[in-house]
């Protein structure tokens, strides 16, 4: 009895063992709001960057509501943990119907840790997306 007890024991442990690696932080994120959920024309994200030793990588994803749009401007807005921010404008060079991604930053390094907002606002694009996702993934290839 008390060797069937500690082979269950050591089963029990070795589960437990494989599962701990996927309860650690995860290596990404991705979002996606509905043009229905957005407000003031502004789709909002929250992404944690809370490794300031890592670099991340960022992709914008849209779908055109019916015809393909070229050169979608995006006023972008970063907000720290800290209140700090600096706006750029970017431009996602065409919008298919069945859908893109586009590439925005790579190996972008946080200066604080913590939930950063993200604000963007596509201009000249009422009602012409389907709404605006953004992947954030760390980077893998070391660079920072």
């Amino acid at each position: 009895m008390l060797a069937r007890r500690g082979k269950w024991a050591l089963l029990v442990a070795l589960a437990c063992g494989l599962m701990l690696p996927g309860c650690s932080e995860p290596d990404g994120v991705e979002l996606f709001v509905r043009r229905e959920e957005v407000r003031g024309g502004v789709y909002v994200f929250t992404l944690p960057l809370k490794d300031t030793t890592a670099a991340y990588d960022f992709w914008f994803y849209s779908r055109a509501e019916r015809d393909r749009l070229e050169n979608l401007r995006l006023n972008v807005q970063w907000l720290a943990p800290s209140g700090d921010g600096f706006a750029e404008t970017v431009y996602l060079r065409t919008v298919e119907p069945r859908g893109t991604k586009e590439l925005y930053r790579r190996a972008m390094v946080p200066a604080q840790a913590g939930d950063w907002q993200l604000s963007v606002r596509p201009v000249g694009a009422d009602g012409a997306i389907r709404g605006l996702g953004v992947i954030c993934k760390k980077n893998e290839d070391g660079t920072r």
